[in-house]
């Protein structure tokens, strides 16, 4: 009986740990833009293909992106949005989305929206880079 009570403690922190060590999507695919990884990053999309080019770009523009941030709401209330999407996506479609804030060397502050198909575990829709209008 003490045994069972002994071991609760010790779960409960494994459990803790792996909750932590665990990223979102959305933390994952700006992670991959941070580092330059286009061609990893372009493989969670559908399209991979077609979007490498234009994450290529967007790293470029980028320079070093340091403070990235999984947020819950909007950073601008008006922006610029450059957006690399899955092809043929109509114009609303259902996802899990996610707010990334990151600082760039370059663009200054800006926030990553980044959708992902809802039935996938990392399967990406679209990637939306806002910076301050």
């Amino acid at each position: 009986m003490h045994i069972r009570y002994a071991l609760w403690p010790v779960l409960l922190v494994a459990a803790a740990s792996g909750a932590a060590a665990e990223e979102s999507c959305g933390m994952r695919a700006v992670g991959l833009l941070a580092d330059g990884k286009t061609k990893e990053l372009a493989a969670l999309f559908a399209n991979q293909s077609e979007v490498v080019e234009p994450l290529q770009r967007m790293v470029e523009s980028l320079g070093k992106v340091t403070s990235v941030q999984e947020e819950s709401t909007a950073r601008f209330a008006q922006h610029k949005r450059i957006s690399i999407q899955s092809k043929d996506l109509p114009p609303s479609y259902k996802y899990q989305g996610y707010w990334i804030n990151a600082r760039s060397e370059t663009l200054g502050a800006l926030q990553f929206h980044i959708a992902r198909a809802p039935e996938s575990a990392c399967g990406l829709l679209a990637l939306h880079m806002d910076t301050a209008q």
